[in-house]
């Protein structure tokens, strides 16, 4: 039995008791009373061993605890130096590749305006050339025009 349940059952007792009148006290029976007190006695010891094994057991888990949190903390901390240096990568190399996107833009700025300076003096070369076969192609016109009507006229 349980020293708990022991002690319930002291309590009961007392609680049952036959009371004295006027004095506060109560009437027990004494082989009962000391046959509770001996199967505390009993069972007292072995809740106490069990207490301490309980107390032991505690111990060693809380120990192994402890060193499972510096593991974890160690790990962390390594893990924590390990991103810091790759992002100081990281960050180099977008330094790096902002770079080049900006090398690109210029390269495609000077690119753009040599193309665009080719463009317009290849139209300032050609537009004499092509002034003229305009100029050409309407006199054309017109003389096909003009042999049109004298056709016409004809018939």
């Amino acid at each position: 039995m349980e020293i708990m349940a022991l002690i319930d059952r002291l309590e009961e007792l007392v609680s049952q008791a036959t009371r004295v009148p006027l004095t506060g006290k109560i009437l027990m029976d004494p082989d009962e009373l000391l046959s509770l007190v001996d199967q505390m006695r009993d069972v007292l010891p072995q809740e106490i061993r069990e207490a301490n094994r309980i107390a032991r057991d505690r111990e060693a888990i809380l120990q192994e605890t402890r060193e499972q949190a510096e593991q974890i903390v160690r790990e962390a901390r390594a893990l924590a130096a390990q991103l810091t240096s790759e992002a100081a990568v990281t960050k180099e190399a977008q330094s790096q590749a902002d770079e080049l996107i900006d090398q690109a833009k210029r390269v495609a700025r000077e690119i753009r305006q040599n193309a665009l300076e080719w463009a317009d003096e290849l139209f300032a070369r050609t537009q004499p050339d092509l002034e003229r076969i305009a100029a050409d192609t309407q006199r054309a016109a017109m003389a096909v025009r003009k042999a049109r009507e004298e056709l016409q006229n004809q018939l």
